[in-house]
């Protein structure tokens, strides 16, 4: 500021009252470039257009601009937590926590109602499913190497409580066309989508316009996966790919496989959908996706659907 006051008394000694607008202008230029940017100082005659009614209309504009930059901002602001909520709803504790020495009450209080127990357990990943009427919550559990398991989504939290059933509720006894889920403790076998291939190593088989489940209780491939119709011998199968939502990401429940026994029920899965089902376990699709990229290659998971 001293340089700048400097400059203006020498101009002003050599010319007073001479181009004052370009006094002004260099003045401005001056404090400016001291460290800042902004954009050039308009001349005296400038400023005098600026009192135009055109120029203070654009004032008026640019003044209107800030404000809606200044509401958006604070808009931004405002949902960032709730995004931040939203995208963090998903995060997984996939390590074991520090110095796990118990098992989860949860979990214990599960397969005790069952008269399981944990020695029996001979598998690392477990996905419950705890019904009520045609609705469910949906917990996953891994086991560590000391044999101690824990909730990958936090001590006693769900991973989703929007989980569905079959609209007939959950049952030990199941037939085809029963619309009930089979309670018990079932392997998994592959995981399935039709597009896009999830982020994970678990195994995985793709969807095409020629697979099929065959759901007919008369057919030799009943309760199985089949690929063409060269030796159909079934009246009755879900073309999987028409189910482009339901089936878009799932997994193999594998429920009535060995052996199988005609009628005892088919095609079970957990699969994407927001309503009851004809005997699956339906999930958000976020958390299909979630759950198949939780599993690896060398993932034993099992799912116990219980009451």
């Amino acid at each position: 500021m001293k340089k700048s006051s400097f400059i203006i008394t020498e101009i002003a000694l050599a010319a007073v009252f001479a181009v004052s607008a370009v006094t002004v202008g260099f003045f401005a230029s001056d404090i400016i470039n001291n460290g800042k940017t902004a954009e050039p100082i308009k001349s005296e005659s400038s400023v005098q257009e600026s009192t135009k009614p055109e120029s203070t209309e654009q004032s008026s504009k640019s003044e209107s601009s800030v404000q809606e930059t200044s509401k958006k901002a604070e808009s931004s602001a405002e949902e960032s937590p709730e995004e931040s909520k939203s995208s963090s709803s998903l995060k997984l504790q996939l390590t074991p926590p520090e110095n796990l020495s118990s098992q989860p009450e949860e979990l214990t209080t599960y397969i005790s109602n069952y008269g399981y127990f944990y020695d029996n357990m001979n598998f690392d990943h477990l996905i419950v499913v705890d019904t009520n009427d045609s609705k469910g919550t949906v917990y996953c559990y891994q086991q560590a190497e000391n044999g101690y398991w824990w909730n990958i989504a936090g001590d006693g939290k769900p991973l989703t409580d929007k989980c569905y059933i079959g609209e007939n509720g959950a049952d030990f006894v199941v037939t085809e066309n029963s619309k009930k889920t089979p309670l018990g403790f079932y392997q998994l076998g592959e995981g399935f989508y039709i597009d896009d291939k999830p982020s994970t190593s678990y195994p995985m088989f793709r969807i095409t316009e020629d697979t099929y489940w065959v759901d007919d209780p008369k057919s030799v491939y009943y309760n199985q996966k089949v690929e063409g119709t060269e030796k159909k011998d079934w009246e009755s199968a879900e073309h999987m790919i028409s189910e482009t939502d339901a089936y878009k990401y799932g997994i193999v429940i594998n429920y009535n496989t060995d052996p199988v026994v005609a009628n005892a029920g088919s095609a079970m899965f957990m699969h994407c959908k927001n309503s009851a089902t004809s005997g699956c376990v339906a999930v958000p699709e976020d958390i299909m996706k979630t759950i198949l990229e939780w599993l690896d290659k060398d993932s034993n998971a099992y799912i116990f659907i219980t009451l």
